[in-house]
């Protein structure tokens, strides 16, 4: 059983997927239905892969010639007939304005190319026909409402994903960047609902309320009420952390470490109340925050300050009232030009 597909390209360059696709057959059939499994992850990326590889056309297209080896061979090969260095893999089109046209090795790289532009374009239109994306701008919030009737509050700068089509049975899955405040119904049948928040760390429940943030490098998941389990996938084995009431875990992405602790939720799942609370909040925390959500370039002219504790409240949903307001728990005056805030 291949072990080595991660996404929806590695199917796409497989040739056994592309052979399935174009010739399905009953062993074949069987063959892929016990790698998906009872994996939602798989599951979506197998439907994802087939969308667009049923926009192939097989008769001018074999699968052989739509494999990774072939089109990153065919580029490097057009590279080294223009004498220049290999392609690396993020390949990088550079302008040269002398370039005669009718060179071999320049028409090669352009179909390639050409090629490359056509696969992204059917990717890109068979992902959005299959995904909802919401997103939100810097200091915006938005409410959505799942198919599943659960509800979501999406923070500013931030972005939700999930699949057009949530069978009976499967995994409730949606994809976060940013922050977001759920809400999640609760259904006879016990289908799970999974947030993603990077590859390899998911958060897992039945039916419950409760906050994750997830920017820079660090996701953070405050549990209301109900139950978590948190999944975090290292290397071969997997760690699973279940979460109660009342506590805050936090994972540092790079490091794939695992914590948790007892917090006020409160604290952390105001802003979707349009208020912010601080309760022993470091202005390093807040200058984040007002970074992260709101976009804003923040300056602190003492560094000291950022490790000054603050209490108090302040509404997020008015920039201009949360700095007056941060200003006066402070004491220290605050000026605003544009987005760059700057505190003495």
């Amino acid at each position: 059983m291949k072990s080595d597909i991660h996404s929806v390209y590695d199917l796409l360059v497989d040739i056994s997927f592309l052979d399935w696709v174009k010739s399905p057959t009953e062993e074949t059939n069987r063959y892929w239905e016990e790698w998906q499994g009872s994996s939602p992850e798989r599951k979506l990326m197998l439907r994802e892969a087939k969308v667009i590889a049923n926009g192939i056309d097989f008769k001018k297209t074999s699968p052989e010639n739509i494999r990774k080896e072939l089109i990153f061979k065919k580029i490097q090969d057009s590279i080294h007939e223009d004498k220049e260095e290999p392609a690396p893999e993020n390949i990088k089109m550079k302008a040269k304005p002398n370039r005669v046209m009718a060179n071999n090795g320049w028409l090669k790289w352009a179909a390639v190319f050409i090629g490359l532009l056509v696969m992204s374009g059917i990717y890109y239109f068979a992902l959005n026909e299959s995904m909802t994306t919401h997103t939100t701008a810097y200091g915006e919030t938005k409410s959505i409402v799942l198919p599943d009737g659960s509800e979501i509050k999406l923070n500013g700068n931030s972005s939700l994903s999930y699949s057009n089509s949530w069978e009976m049975g499967e995994a409730r899955d949606v994809w976060l960047v940013g922050e977001a405040y759920f809400t999640v119904k609760h259904l006879g049948v016990q289908e799970k609902f999974v947030v993603h928040a990077t590859t390899d760390f998911n958060v897992e429940v039945l039916g419950t309320e409760f906050n994750v943030l997830n920017r820079k490098g660090k996701t953070k998941v405050v549990l209301s009420s109900g139950k978590v389990m948190l999944n975090l996938q290292k290397d071969s084995s997997e760690e699973r952390l279940q979460m109660a009431p009342g506590e805050m875990a936090e994972y540092i992405h790079n490091d794939k470490v695992l914590t948790k602790k007892e917090v006020d939720p409160m604290v952390y799942t105001s802003w979707r109340n349009n208020r912010l609370l601080f309760e022993d909040t470091s202005l390093k925390e807040i200058k984040a925050i007002l970074e992260s959500t709101y976009g804003l370039k923040v300056i602190v002219a003492d560094s000291n300050l950022l490790e000054k504790r603050l209490y108090g409240s302040a509404p997020s949903n008015d920039v201009t009232l949360l700095l007056e307001g941060l200003e006066r728990s402070l004491g220290n005056e605050i000026s605003i030009e544009g987005k760059l805030v700057t505190i003495k």
